[in-house]
């Protein structure tokens, strides 16, 4: 994956070529992002996705944020140990998002940039939908790993077009009957694998370098910022509306993406 570890990539090639305004743009964005999640726990990709789609590919896009969202998993998918026996728990979903992300980055990368950006603005519109109705349902003990490996499948599909698996994710923990701190871990431990398979397919395809990496990496600084500095909002604005208003934010930006893209 890796040509010359601190050797020029597809990212930092793509940010160097861009004016300090658009650099302050992609910094507000992931900013912004972590702000959103500080108060709602959710949010990064699905907010700041089609902000920084204003000054960068979708390709590009969806690797800058990959890192941020690998780093901040972490610590919750280790939390209170029993991570291996939990992992063989959730191994249809995980096995689902390992080809879902192979399949998902495949097609992103063969895609033109305005298809790509295209494809991207339909998953958010989709995700954003699916998060503003909560679905519920309850799987049958019979039913849990097969739908657990579709949705894990679809899940990091929607991670490949448009850093956004978190609603299909929650959908299928929800309906097992995961809440709380088992909840967490498990989402993170999906998030986890299949961002790191997303990551190594999509750096191989894109010639991704080192310092792509390092780049992404340091992405999590704002988005860290963001969080701690809207954490003291989170107990004085109501969750349900603010992250309403934040799902309609995101479907507009989406419909814009479309648009942008010229495919209607």
């Amino acid at each position: 994956m890796v040509h010359g570890y601190f050797s020029e990539g597809a990212l930092s090639a793509s940010l160097q070529a861009l004016h300090l305004n658009a650099l302050l743009g992609i910094v507000a964005a992931l900013l912004i992002g972590g702000m959103v999640k500080g108060v709602v726990s959710i949010g990064v990709p699905l907010v700041a996705m089609p902000i920084l789609t204003l000054f960068l590919p979708v390709k590009q896009s969806v690797l800058l944020l990959s890192m941020p969202i690998i780093l901040g998993n972490i610590p919750q998918a280790l939390e209170g140990g029993k991570t291996w026996q939990t992992t063989r728990e959730i191994a249809a979903p995980l096995i689902g998002t390992v080809l879902g992300s192979i399949f998902g980055v495949t097609v992103l990368i063969s895609l033109a940039p305005r298809h790509a950006l295209a494809v991207s603005g339909f998953v958010l519109i989709f995700a954003a939908l699916l998060m503003l109705v909560s679905p519920r349902l309850k799987f049958p003990p019979a039913l849990e790993k097969p739908a657990g490996f579709v949705l894990g499948f679809g899940a990091a599909m929607m991670e490949s077009m448009a850093s956004v698996p978190g609603p299909l994710l929650a959908m299928y923990l929800i309906a097992t009957g995961a809440t709380g701190k088992a909840f967490t871990k498990r989402i993170a431990i999906i998030l986890v694998v299949s961002i790191v398979t997303l990551v190594v397919v999509l750096g191989h395809g894109m010639h991704a370098s080192g310092l792509d990496l390092l780049v992404s990496a340091a992405a999590s600084i704002p988005v860290i910022a963001g969080i701690v500095l809207a954490r003291p909002l989170r107990d004085k604005l109501p969750p349900l509306a603010f992250r309403v208003l934040v799902l309609l934010f995101v479907l507009g930006a989406a419909v814009q993406m479309v648009r942008k893209s010229g495919v209607l």
